[in-house]
């Protein structure tokens, strides 16, 4: 007698977990087995658990060559999506989905596209990139927009960017002039002709260099006085020799060094009145002098300047307070950029990998560090043991900074604002960071691991006051293959789900569906037609756009609504019912689907005039065409755990599937097509969707037994479930 085989059943009602890695084929101990799915293509992730195909696109614009797109989000109403382009940015208004301006001659190349980094607030974008001066985007109008180089505020006297000695701590400069034309001479070679139009800080006194003699002589032109400050606090003094404190000591004048004054020279915050006679200044050492009081009458016991700095004018003092412009095209430019706390942040640059830079509270071109108020800018290094490049900045709940080697964060005082005195940076995770942009999905802050082989998220506890960054795709990492573009599309009250999507350099698209109270976290790959790419993304409110390479060219196009299921799809209309349709010139040559509502027409050739003829007795007003993309869901092999234990390896056959559908109008199971007409069916005439559970019957044994979901017409289909039926 024959043995017979056992009959079981498997109930698959979720797939949260989406698609899991090759390596998890025989991991059914862990919940991601059950929840999961061995291949999952083109679909979309529900937080009920089920899954749809993905929404097909519909094309925007014509590009004229590869271009990463950026969002300009004024607020719900005014919205615009940016392709920035080899030097150039094109600039659409989604209110009316035109072309609003196309803005050339940038200064940024195709070359350094993904490492470019923006920011915006109101009317302003900041564009930032280490080699490239950084430029502003500055909205004028509706649809009207200017671009221009990033300017610092600046009068008579001063330029109010920041400024930083990046010369040995020991080179002087000396000046042979206070006023007007002057030339600055180095104690050792350090200019290059590059120099000219840079700006030179000489203590507190602004210079612009307009030409160059050599490694040691420059000419500038001086704003305002050079002057030499010698002391910042107010002062008395009496007849003969007193020794003072200078508080700032680097005062330039060298040890034993004598310059006297009388009351005809000019003392910033001293009345000539009280000085009562000639006096000297001897330097003793870096930090104190004497101050000798000449002839018989003794100095005002009352001049004591008001608290003012006492400068001197002495024009051949070699100092070495001097300092340059931080950001020029000697030095570089800042990576990135960010608005946080009314101020303009920015980080690191070519010279100064590990520096961040903040503007004036609510000045976002002044980053003049006065007497470091609570309003002046803010300037540091960030302090890591290890040189680490900033590579973006993001406004969070914290100011969040990440580096090559690691991420940070600069802790709130309690009044929750990051000022000169309180500006402090904690290292939480060494992971690093790549060049992709940094998103906030759900309150995280996610970025792409410096390898390109991660995303991770970074998440801040209350109960810990930390962060931590959680590996997101380790469960899916065959789905993130060195990421150069990602973009986050936020839930919606129709939609909860939340789309991370990364662009890869293969031209495919690893794709997480997060609802964290629904413990949705799952991915899916989307690709688009065979033979095309996908090249950028972002987000525009609830808009979706996609960079695509097609046919030998560039194109935006926008992921439409659910009841699009073509790619870089167009809708024509005739004004009654027939079979020939024109103007489809974007398609000419090309063989494309066609669907009219729901009822799938086939596949038709268009001409090269861009005609388009459908089969006889199809007649209809309106048309979609467009091209097919492969939808395809494997379940994880089949597993049961028996008193005799695994299944793995043993021969199974799966006999029977019931599927769960909602509102769906085609599907395959392993090779089983749903049957949605009867023999005697009008086939003209649009089926009807499905909505229950439907039988699909299989055979065939197999070690690894699994259930394959396809469709083989661009049509809308929802899974919400599946029940397998299989003998061992």
């Amino acid at each position: 007698m024959a043995k017979t085989k056992a009959l079981l059943r498997q109930l698959k009602t979720t797939f949260q977990a989406g698609e899991l890695d090759p390596l998890m084929n025989m991991r059914s101990d862990v919940n991601a087995y059950v929840n999961g799915a061995k291949k999952m293509q083109n679909v979309a992730l529900f937080s009920q658990g089920g899954f749809k195909r993905r929404n097909g696109t519909k094309r925007y614009a014509s590009l004229t060559g590869d271009a990463r797109l950026v969002g300009f989000d004024f607020d719900d109403n005014e919205q615009y999506i940016m392709a920035f382009g080899n030097q150039r940015v094109d600039i659409y208004y989604l209110e009316t989905n035109a072309l609003a301006q196309s803005i050339t001659g940038c200064p940024w190349t195709t070359s350094i596209l993904y490492e470019m980094q923006f920011s915006q607030a109101g009317d302003t974008m900041i564009v930032t990139h280490p080699s490239m001066a950084t430029q502003k985007i500055f909205r004028t109008g509706l649809t009207t927009f200017t671009r221009s180089a990033y300017a610092f505020d600046e009068d008579t006297a001063n330029v109010y960017q920041p400024y930083y000695k990046f010369a040995d701590t020991s080179v002087t400069l000396s000046s042979s002039a206070t006023t007007g034309t002057t030339t600055i001479t180095a104690s050792a070679s350090y200019f290059t002709s590059s120099y000219v139009g840079i700006y030179l800080k000489i203590q507190d006194t602004t210079l612009e260099i307009t030409g160059y003699t050599s490694g040691t002589q420059v000419t500038a032109t001086i704003q305002g006085t050079l002057r030499k400050k010698l002391i910042t606090d107010a002062f008395t003094t009496e007849k003969g020799t007193k020794t003072i404190t200078v508080n700032d000591p680097l005062h330039g004048l060298a040890n034993s060094a004598s310059v006297s004054f009388s009351g005809s020279n000019s003392i910033e915050g001293i009345d000539g009145a009280d000085i009562n006679g000639s006096r000297t200044i001897t330097v003793l050492d870096e930090d104190t002098y004497t101050f000798t009081a000449g002839g018989s009458t003794n100095a005002n016991n009352t001049a004591a300047g008001g608290g003012s700095a006492i400068f001197i004018q002495s024009p051949n003092q070699a100092t070495t307070e001097w300092k340059e412009q931080t950001f020029s095209s000697v030095k570089g430019y800042p990576a990135s950029s960010t608005f946080h706390d009314g101020r303009l942040w920015f980080g690191g640059s070519s010279s100064l990998p590990d520096w961040v830079w903040a503007s004036k509270s609510d000045q976002y071109f002044n980053f003049d560090l006065g007497d470091g108020n609570d309003g002046d800018s803010i300037q540091s290094s960030i302090g890591a043991s290890q040189v680490a490049d900033i590579r973006h900045l993001l406004s969070n709940r914290h100011l969040l900074i990440f580096t090559a080697n690691g991420e940070f964060f600069c802790p709130q005082a309690d009044s929750g604002v990051l000022t000169p005195s309180n500006f402090t940076v904690r290292r939480q995770t060494t992971h690093g960071c790549s060049h992709v942009n940094v998103k906030t999905l759900e309150g995280g802050a996610l970025f792409v691991q410096k390898h390109g082989r991660a995303v991770r998220e970074l998440l801040f506890t209350d109960l810990e006051l930390s962060y931590s960054a959680t590996n997101i795709s380790v469960l899916a990492s065959h789905l993130v293959q060195t990421p150069k573009d990602m973009a986050i599309l936020p839930g919606t009250a129709e939609r909860p789900e939340s789309y991370a999507i990364f662009i890869n350099e293969d031209g495919t698209a690893g794709v997480f569906h997060a609802v964290r109270a629904e413990k949705l976290a799952g991915w899916t790959e989307w690709k688009t037609t065979s033979g095309a790419t996908y090249k950028s993304v972002e987000a525009v409110g609830s808009r979706l756009f996609f960079t695509v390479y097609r046919n030998s060219a560039y194109y935006i196009e926008e992921m439409g609504l659910e009841a699009n299921t073509l790619d870089h799809s167009s809708t024509f209309t005739l004004g009654s019912p027939g079979t020939v349709f024109t103007g489809l010139s974007n398609y000419a040559s090309k063989t494309v689907k066609v669907r009219s509502g729901n009822f799938y027409m086939g596949e038709f050739a268009v001409t090269s005039g861009g005609q388009l003829t459908l089969s006889s007795g199809f007649d209809t007003s309106e048309i979609t065409v467009g091209y097919d993309y492969e939808v395809s869901v494997e379940t994880m092999p089949v597993e049961t755990v028996l008193p005799s234990g695994s299944l793995q390896g043993k021969p199974k056959r799966v006999s029977k599937v019931v599927l769960g559908l909602n509102s769906a109008l085609s599907t395959t199971v392993s090779g089983t097509t749903l049957q949605l007409r009867q023999v005697t069916d009008d086939l003209s005439i649009a089926p009807s969707v499905v909505t229950g559970k439907k039988d699909f019957y299989l055979l065939g044994y197999s070690k690894d037994a699994t259930v394959t979901i396809t469709q083989a017409d661009p049509l809308p289909v929802r899974i919400t479930g599946l029940v397998m039926e299989y003998q061992v």
